[in-house]
Order: structure tokens, then sequence, then C-alpha cells
């Protein structure tokens, strides 16, 4: 996951937990997005906590999510996937590390491999470290559609879908809230004829962010 580029000025912590607001729609869409874009692109330090579901097939997968993010630094914590308990996943420039309840520790180049090869579901991480905060990612061609607000609505990009289902406003940032996400063939199984709809719902609680 790289950091998004920007001069980062520790203020203070701000924190959100809100209930969505209707916004009036705005003149200029695109004008709107662009400086959306401007202003959230220097938001490189937060804490996320919310809920996240997978599904593939018969398959589910779900956790309450703790996200922690400075900079080129990410500290995930998953409690209550595939029955562990809890996985607390580290990303930095040096690689990644994965613990389980039982001390067990697994280390890979990134933390959407590690978490791939330790569970065997394949989570966007790379690319919601940006969607997160309603940014497309830079490194990859998206195809985009914007709300009335000059919000990101849909996206497609990496080869996911990702649907921008709900904002919320958090401190001076209006962030997405409540996420739709979903690939074709996402999780692999050791039958190569496995090519089921993989989806992720990512329900965000609560906000805290350094600007």
């Amino acid at each position: 996951m790289r950091p998004v580029v920007g001069l980062l000025i520790l203020v203070a912590f701000i924190a959100g937990c809100a209930t969505p607001v209707a916004l009036p729609p705005v003149e200029d869409v695109d004008a709107a997005w662009h400086l959306r874009q401007a202003t959230l692109k220097s938001v490189t330090a937060w804490q996320v906590r919310g809920r996240l579901a997978l599904r593939a097939a018969d398959q589910g997968w779900h956790a309450t999510l703790n996200w922690e993010r400075d900079g080129e630094r990410h500290r995930l914590d998953f409690t209550g996937p595939l029955g562990r308990g809890h996985l607390r996943l580290v990303q930095d420039d040096r690689g990644a590390e994965l613990q389980d309840t039982e001390q067990r520790i697994w280390r890979a180049g990134n933390a959407e491999t590690l978490l791939y090869r330790a569970t065997g579901w394949r989570l966007p991480l790379n690319g919601l470290n940006y969607w997160i905060v309603g940014l497309a990612a830079p490194d990859s061609v998206s195809n985009q559609q914007l709300d009335a607000q000059g919000r990101l609505k849909r996206l497609a990009q990496s080869g996911w879908d990702i649907q921008f289902l709900e904002y919320t406003h958090y401190g001076s940032f209006d962030l997405p809230s409540k996420l739709y996400i979903t690939r074709q063939g996402g999780r692999v199984e050791e039958n190569p004829a496995f090519d089921s709809t993989l989806e992720v719902r990512l329900s965000i609680e609560r906000w805290t962010f350094k600007q």
C-alpha cells in the first residue's frame, strides 16, 4: 500500500461518528470532485473502526476491523474472522507481518498477499487504502461515476467494482461510510474451476484522523 504523497502536519486528533446527511447537488460536479481529490490526498494518517464481511459462493467471513494508518505504516486488527479470534496485520516500508491469536507469525512483501496466504481470501487492501477515503488508487487505470455532490458513486479499478453506497460527515470531511466491492473469481480455491463472485461489504462506524 503506497502512501499518498503529501505534507502531513500534525495538528490534533479529531474523532468522528455521525449519521449520514443528505447534501444538495452542486452546480459543477467535476470542479467539486477535483477539489475533493486535492483535499483528501493530504489525509495520510487516520484510524478507522468498522465492520467487514466477505462472501463467495456458500462461504462467508466477517470481522470487526480497526485500521490505523500513519504514512507508510498500516496496522489492521481483525476481530472474529474464521473463528480465529484475532488477526493483526502490519505493513511498513520493510514488508508485512501477520500474527494470529496463537502468536503464530507470517511474513510477506505486502499485506494483501500475506492475508491471502493466511486466510485464503483476496481482500483488495492496496486499493482499499484509497477507496476508504473516497479516492481512486493513483497507480491503476479506473472508470468512475460521480454523484450529484461530486463524490465517487461507482468505481471500476484493477478488476474490482466499488460502489460507494453512503457518505457521512466526520469532522471536516465527507467520507464513505458504506462500500460494496465485488470481483469475479476473487477467491481462488484448489479447484481451478472455482469462479464465484467475491463480495466485500465494509461499514465504517468511526473515523479518527490527523491533518
